[in-house]
């Protein structure tokens, strides 16, 4: 049975949308809908090599998101498959309705479909105002005929309260059970916030009806500081998948580009301590274990993705189960006290010398933390 490697969190720069989504965080950002494409400085086989599983470790986790909706980025069914073919898994994010280039890769090998999944964006209010609420669905079912799989998450804003009824019985009807629910964020305030009118308890009583565990967790760390020793940087990594830009999350110490000489290789060095007021997403980066020690019970396959539908079948395909309830951890070592040291200084510096024995010991104070 494969097992996580890494995570290759994929941004990819195409800035164009079919949707305005009034909940939607790009739209809180002054650049947002630019109508601009990934501008790939490479061909997709020169891409796909940067990602072999030798420069990787192993078998990864790829995540491809956009700044608008993914499969509008032209050519972006070759730049995947590239990275499908060596054996890696692949989760698109996807308003799901963009037929074309979905049917595209849909059309690929059931042996490389067992290892895509599609994080299916559930925009209830702009699907039922074009008209493509059915499209939607008809796309989902496909994804799961052609051997793919899918999960359907719905990011909850005030405005979709009085359907709430509707979109569960809309639901069980097309998909057999009812969506995954994340949080509405509100990215214009100076810290993060819900983006609601109603009180945090109120916002988790209304929408805990859906009786998601993905809902669940990420109410429970949300705003929470992450003090513990993260991983990210060495277990994972945020690559600018159009151009190599690679740092070791979505804020940074340490950067890179990985494309600009493939004979070089990764280096993956660990941020240590979070730089956010908390991780951002968790969901993921939290439950396949860049914090070793903790949230081991949760899995990103069974709790945060998958639902049993109402015929006893699974959102997730077996063999994409198996991976997404992986853990980072077991494929990799956990660091000791004096490697944090100098890895702390890397992040910091971009190098790290010999230096006086004293010198580390401040250091070994000031930033290890179990």
């Amino acid at each position: 049975m494969d097992k996580i490697k890494r995570i290759v969190l994929a941004c990819v720069s195409t800035s164009i949308c079919n949707f305005r989504c009034n909940f939607c965080y790009l739209t809180h950002r002054s650049e947002y809908f630019k109508g601009e494409q990934a501008n790939f400085l490479y061909p997709p086989e020169y891409i796909g090599k940067a990602f072999s599983k030798e420069r990787l470790g192993g078998v990864s986790f790829f995540n491809f998101c956009a700044e608008g909706e993914t499969l509008l980025t032209n050519h972006i069914d070759e730049y995947i498959y590239e990275i499908v073919k060596q054996g890696h898994y692949a989760e698109i994010v996807t308003n799901m309705v963009i037929t074309p280039m979905l049917n595209k890769i849909l059309a690929w090998d059931k042996e490389l479909l067992e290892r895509v999944a599609f994080k299916c964006s559930f925009h209830y209010l702009e699907l039922k105002k074009r008209g493509l609420l059915d499209t939607f669905a008809h796309n989902v079912n496909s994804a799961w005929r052609a051997g793919a799989s899918a999960s359907i998450e719905i990011t909850p804003p005030d405005e979709l309260i009085p359907f709430i009824d509707e979109i569960k019985t809309y639901s069980l009807q097309n998909f057999g059970a009812l969506p995954q629910l994340t949080i509405a964020r509100n990215d214009a305030t100076k810290g993060i916030e819900y983006l609601t009118n109603l009180s945090p308890n109120e916002y988790g009583e209304v929408w805990g009806t859906f009786k998601s565990p993905f809902f669940d967790f990420k109410r429970s760390i949300f705003k929470v500081k992450r003090k513990e020793y993260c991983y990210a940087g060495m277990y994972s990594i945020v690559v600018n998948f159009a151009n190599g830009e690679t740092g070791q999350c979505y804020k940074s110490n340490y950067f890179q580009n990985i494309y600009t000489d493939l004979n070089k290789p990764i280096d993956f060095v660990p941020i240590g301590h979070c730089k956010e007021p908390h991780c951002i997403n968790g969901h993921a980066m939290l439950t396949f274990g860049n914090i070793p020690h903790k949230f081991t019970e949760t899995k990103y396959g069974n709790d945060i993705r998958n639902r049993v539908k109402s015929d006893g079948g699974n959102w997730l395909q077996p063999k994409l189960l198996a991976f997404f309830n992986s853990k980072l951890y077991e494929s990799n070592p956990k660091i000791s006290a004096s490697k944090k040291v100098k890895y702390y200084i890397k992040s910091k510096t971009g190098y790290y010398q010999h230096i006086n024995k004293r010198i580390l010991m401040k250091i070994k104070k000031a930033c290890i933390k179990k």
